[in-house]
């Protein structure tokens, strides 16, 4: 394995015409009307997002994805109290593929989430296309869905 350290690598800045910070765009789009003006997502981890988290990053313009390691009931919360505060901002919400994601999934829309995660280690398995069927089925294009990690090793060499 190789691995680098700051003295191995040499930054080359190249010719800007840009003359001030405003005129820098770093938005994305992540598809389907899903914008954030900062290109940051918080995890859907049970030690990092949760309602203030989803309130503060959104604030930045970023947004967090609420964790799914509660009941439905707690995870609907977090995102009403984070819309309570900030208003009409992007908050995501995990779910899984299998038990209560169908309701989770729902009772996250019906709360005001704007996406949702498929919050799965694998992501290219028979189990996420089939829950993705079935959320579009029943949620129709109203919802922003992204799912699960999908990585190989190819191209890596």
């Amino acid at each position: 394995m190789k691995a680098l350290s700051y003295d191995d690598v040499l930054l080359k800045p190249q010719y800007s015409d840009i003359t001030s910070r405003a005129e820098i765009d770093i938005s994305t789009n992540l598809g389907e009307g899903l914008i954030l003006k900062t290109p940051i997502l918080a995890s859907p981890m049970d030690t990092v997002s949760e309602g203030g988290m989803a309130l503060g990053v959104a604030r930045e313009g970023a947004a967090a994805i609420i964790h799914r390691y509660n009941t439905i009931e707690q995870q609907m919360r977090h995102i009403r109290s984070a819309h309570d505060i900030g208003g009409d901002i992007n908050i995501g919400v995990a779910i899984g593929v299998t038990g209560d994601y169908i309701e989770r999934a729902t009772g996250a829309f019906d709360a005001g989430a704007t996406f949702l995660c498929i919050d799965v280690a694998h992501g290219h398995h028979i189990l996420v296309k089939s829950a993705l069927h079935k959320l579009r089925a029943i949620l129709g294009d109203d919802i922003h869905i992204m799912a699960g990690n999908i990585a190989t090793l190819e191209g890596l060499n």
